[in-house]
């Protein structure tokens, strides 16, 4: 079995017609994750990305639909504009993808709260269909924030980590 984008789309047609709460499903290096359930930051996934490496050819993911809070959700200023969160600049995603906090799984994290860093280092990994997007802090300080979950899925300008300028 390998999973094509026709096989993906007969696990996701099979997951739909059941009464199953979660579907995991691993070829290989490929993983799919499907959940009828809330993910811990109060979403629901349609069929929400997995945690791991998405093969080369693979669609793209499915949209993740916001539970209703009532709230209304934040808003990222455009990404031309280095945005200041709470006396710091946030660093923002270069792409939609999934987010990683090392160079590989298992490896220490590029960075962790209070940890110094310079402009130009590498902070955080944003994968695009097996590419892997270095994504470095345009000025040295201090990281004072790390807004995303390791393996979540970001949005093209979304803030990701926020790093306290050295004056």
């Amino acid at each position: 079995m390998e999973m094509t984008p026709e096989t993906i789309k007969a696990l996701l047609d099979a997951f739909d017609e059941s009464e199953w709460r979660e579907m995991i499903v691993t070829v290989g290096d490929d993983r799919l994750h499907v959940s009828r359930d809330p993910i811990q930051d109060g979403t629901v996934a349609a069929a929400a990305p997995s945690a791991g490496p998405v093969a080369a050819g693979d669609p793209p993911p499915l949209p993740v639909a916001k539970a209703s809070s009532g709230a209304v959700p934040p808003t990222t200023p455009p990404p031309e504009e280095a945005a200041i969160f709470e006396g710091g600049t946030a660093i923002e995603s270069p792409s939609v993808g999934l987010f990683w906090r090392s160079p590989s799984p298992g490896a220490a994290p590029f960075v962790e709260v209070g940890d110094k860093v310079e402009a130009g280092q590498t902070v955080a990994i944003v994968e695009v269909m097996k590419l892997m997007n270095h994504v470095a802090s345009p000025v040295a300080g201090t990281v004072t924030a790390i807004l995303v979950e390791n393996g979540a899925s970001v949005e093209y300008g979304q803030s990701i980590v926020i790093v306290d300028p050295e004056e």
